[in-house]
C-alpha cells in the first residue's frame, strides 16, 4: 500500500475510503475476476496471495504478477476506458481482501483537484515503468534483459549497499523477462561463474557494476546509484 493510489490520500480521504469499503474472504481456487469483466472494484490484500494472469493469443495463460499482503489490485483498471479488467485474478490461498467500489474511488478523487494531480503524476510514472519493462523485453540478448531488470529493481530499493532483494520467484521473474526458467537459471549461473554476481537466498550482490554492464554491452548508468559502482 506504500506505493499505490491509497498512499496518495490524506487521512480524511482514507477514512472515507475505508468506511465505504468492505472486507471479504476467498478460498483458494476462487477466481476474483476474469479478463474482460467490468472493472467495478479494486482490492487491497490484507492476507493471502492473488495471482494475475493474462490470456495470450495462442490460448496460453501468462503469469503477470503475484500480489500479497499490502498490495493493491486493479487500481489502474479504475481509470481505463472501457473500464475492463485487463487480466484474470485467481486466489492462490485463503485470502482476505478490502474491497473498494469504483464510484467511491472516483468520487474521492473528483472532490480534490490536488489529489487529481497526484493521481495523474502517479499513473504517468507507472506507465513510464511499464515502458521500461517493454524496453527490456525488446532486448534480444537474455543477459541484457536480466541486467536491465536487476537495474530496475536496484534503483527502486532505497537502501541496498550493492544488494538486490528479489521479491518475486525466479519463475515469475523469467516470465516477466520473456524467457523460460531454465534459460534464466543458465544466465544467472554464467554471471555468477564469471564473478559478477553472488546469490544468497532472495538477495543478489553485484560485485562490480561497471564490469557487469560492460560484459553485456550496457552502460553502467543503468544503475542510478553510482556510489556503489566500485567493487564492494
Amino acid at each position: 500500500m506504500s506505493n499505490s493510489i491509497i498512499s496518495l490520500l490524506n487521512e480524511a480521504q482514507k477514512k472515507v475510503l475505508i468506511a465505504a469499503g468492505k472486507t471479504e474472504t476467498f478460498k483458494a481456487g476462487h477466481t476474483l475476476f476474469f479478463q474482460g469483466d467490468d472493472a467495478k472494484e479494486m482490492y487491497l490484500v490484507k492476507k493471502g496471495k492473488i495471482s494475475l494472469f493474462r490470456l495470450m493469443p495462442n490460448g496460453d495463460e501468462k503469469l503477470f504478477g503475484v500480489f500479497i499482503a499490502g498490495d493493491l489490485i486493479a487500481e489502474m483498471a479504475m481509470f481505463m476506458t472501457p473500464r475492463k479488467y485487463p487480466m484474470t485474478a485467481k486466489v492462490e490461498q485463503e485470502t482476505v481482501l478490502s474491497v473498494f467500489g469504483d464510484e467511491t474511488i472516483t468520487g474521492i478523487i473528483m472532490d480534490s483537484p490536488e489529489l487529481s494531480i497526484k493521481v495523474i503524476t502517479y499513473m504517468s510514472n507507472k506507465i513510464a515503468k511499464l515502458m521500461d519493462t517493454l524496453n527490456i523485453l525488446t532486448q534480444v540478448n537474455a543477459n541484457q534483459r536480466l541486467i536491465m531488470k536487476l537495474a530496475e529493481i536496484y534503483n527502486d530499493q532505497p537502501q541496498h549497499e550493492g544488494k538486490i532483494h528479489l521479491t518475486v520467484t525466479k519463475k515469475l521473474l523469467a516470465t516477466q523477462l520473456g524467457m523460460t526458467p531454465e534459460t534464466l537459471s543458465r544466465v544467472f549461473k554464467k554471471l555468477k561463474d564469471s564473478g559478477f554476481l553472488q546469490e544468497s537466498g532472495n538477495y543478489i550482490t553485484i560485485l562490480n557494476i561497471s564490469l557487469l554492464c560492460k560484459s553485456v554491452d550496457l552502460a553502467p548508468d543503468l544503475f542510478a546509484c553510482q556510489t556503489n559502482c566500485k567493487r564492494i
